[in-house]
């Protein structure tokens, strides 16, 4: 037994170092694009990362990506490129709770504020300056629904961004932030089923009220458990889904009786074109800038107290359920 308790221990040190976690998953690409003219004139092209922090409690995620049009050719002179980029990034919440010993041991959970801070760079640039003429149109779109999770909600940045028409060369970079995108993860997430699944138990359920959280619980738990005598340790955690949504479009086509040729269209957000030479014509400096990148992080704000019964309090309680189970199950026979 105190070998067990010693054990117990030493959990209880290692799971409390990191108390309060989060943690990226494998990002899920959800993007489309939507080519048309001479293959070698346009090109749509995403990807996405993930990093999590050594100590795991900041994650952070990039997603870039690049719409291009080049020169058309008499032949075909329309060269489209429009890609909608979008990848779905699960996190894992976790914190550590533990118990402490008598007399009147208690349950104790930290109380987390989850914060997402979000930041979109890149460029839109055209170049209709060639000598004999064309259009390019480039074009960054992100007005609607743009960064969504079950938790938080959705928010936009609001942003609609182009270069179109002709005249020459433009290029407008951006760099737009939303910081503070913040939920309470100890808010008592709850499932408003009013049952009392997924919560802390060990003989029977303990109603704290966090419905949404899965327990994980340290090895060698059992139902004769002593609180006086043994401190206890162990996670839950939480799954939620991060969905981010941006368009990139870059349009190059004869202007008239102008030109047989195309202009010249880049959108892009953390990654340059893959097309040799791309670069306007007049060498502009477009800036691609990092893409679209989400910084998470979880802290703790407090802890939240629960007494907990006696082992042989919590057996009663566990017996009165089953009996409470067993009696309407005659009744309904």
């Amino acid at each position: 037994m105190r070998l067990l308790a010693s054990a117990l221990g030493l959990l209880l040190i290692a799971t409390t170092a990191q108390a309060n976690t989060i943690n990226f998953g494998a990002p899920t690409n959800n993007s489309t694009c939507s080519q048309t003219g001479n293959s070698a004139d346009r090109s749509c092209t995403n990807s996405a990362s993930v990093n999590n922090g050594a100590n795991d409690a900041t994650a952070s995620a990039a997603i870039i990506g690049q719409a291009s049009a080049d020169h058309g050719i008499t032949t075909n002179p329309t060269a489209i490129a429009d890609t909608t980029i979008s990848y779905s990034i699960p996190y894992t919440v976790t914190r550590t709770w533990n118990t402490t010993t008598g007399p009147t041991p208690q349950l104790i959970i930290p109380n987390q504020t989850i914060t997402l801070n979000l930041n979109l760079s890149g460029s839109v640039a055209k170049d209709n300056s060639q000598a004999t003429g064309g259009l390019g149109q480039a074009l960054l779109d992100v007005t609607s629904g743009n960064v969504s999770t079950g938790r938080f909600g959705s928010v936009s940045f609001g942003i609609d961004r182009s270069q179109t028409g002709g005249g020459g060369l433009a290029a407008t970079n951006f760099n737009d932030t939303v910081p503070d995108i913040t939920g309470t993860a100890g808010r008592n997430f709850d499932d408003f089923t009013g049952e009392l699944d997924d919560e802390i138990s060990l003989v029977a359920q303990l109603p704290l009220n966090y419905q949404d959280w899965e327990d994980k619980f340290p090895p060698n738990l059992s139902p004769t458990y002593n609180w006086n005598a043994t401190p206890y340790s162990g996670t839950q955690s939480f799954t939620d889904t991060l969905t981010v949504t941006f368009r990139l479009r870059a349009e190059s086509r004869p202007s008239g009786s102008v030109s047989v040729t195309g202009g010249e269209a880049l959108a892009c957000a953390g990654q340059t074109s893959p097309l040799g030479g791309f670069d306007l014509d007049n060498n502009a400096a477009v800036n691609c800038g990092s893409g679209f990148t989400i910084t998470a992080t979880v802290t703790q704000t407090g802890t939240t107290s629960e007494l907990v019964p006696e082992p042989g309090t919590l057996m009663l309680i566990g017996s009165g359920l089953a009996g409470m189970v067993a009696f309407g199950a005659r009744r309904r026979s």
